[in-house]
């Protein structure tokens, strides 16, 4: 997994944005710096469902008003999600189970 540190619009925000390899996704989270407990600071997470995010630019989308990922990091994540190894036969079962049993899943 990976997971990136980017500059938010606001001051008052941190964004975390990172790839998942055995969720298939890419995820950012937004929390809110005045805040001790991370439960109450996550402002926003996405990225949480198996291939919930499939691009660096839907990504980017649902950043937006957090954030612009810069273009090193667009890279990074980029090169992050092509280079990640083909799922093994447990992670394929594994996801096919995540998919039937999550009713926001489909």
């Amino acid at each position: 997994m990976s997971r990136y540190s980017i500059s938010p619009h606001d001051p008052r925000y941190e964004v975390i944005v990172g790839w998942d390899p055995p969720m298939q996704t890419l995820f950012g989270q937004v929390f809110v710096t005045t805040v001790a407990d991370d439960d109450t600071a996550c402002v926003l997470w996405v990225g949480l469902e198996v291939q919930a995010l499939t691009t660096v630019a839907a990504l980017q989308d649902a950043l937006q008003a957090y954030a612009t990922l810069p273009a090193a990091v667009v890279a990074q994540l980029e090169h992050d999600q092509a280079s990640t190894s083909p799922p093994s036969a447990l992670q394929v079962r594994l996801l096919r189970w995540l998919r039937d049993t999550s009713p926001s899943l489909g």
